[in-house]
């Protein structure tokens, strides 16, 4: 029962040292491609409403554990 507290443990660890050493990931929405084509307009580009155009957005977890990092 010890054992499977320690693999949980150092799973666990592993997990938060990762959201502290890197925040940041891929925007699922627009995949690092932050101006997205109109539809009807293919000239015509918007950016993307989750990442607000950077391409990235925070990891799940990031903002409740260690709250907002800095910007770039």
């Amino acid at each position: 029962m010890f054992e499977v507290f320690v693999v949980f443990a150092i799973l666990i660890g592993g997990y938060v040292l990762s959201l502290k050493l890197n925040p940041w990931v891929l925007c699922s929405n627009c995949k690092n491609k932050p101006k997205i084509k109109g539809w009807v307009a293919g000239h015509a580009h918007h950016v993307c409403p989750r990442c607000k155009g950077t391409g990235q957005q925070l990891r799940f977890g990031r903002r409740f554990i260690f709250g907002e990092p800095t910007k770039r």
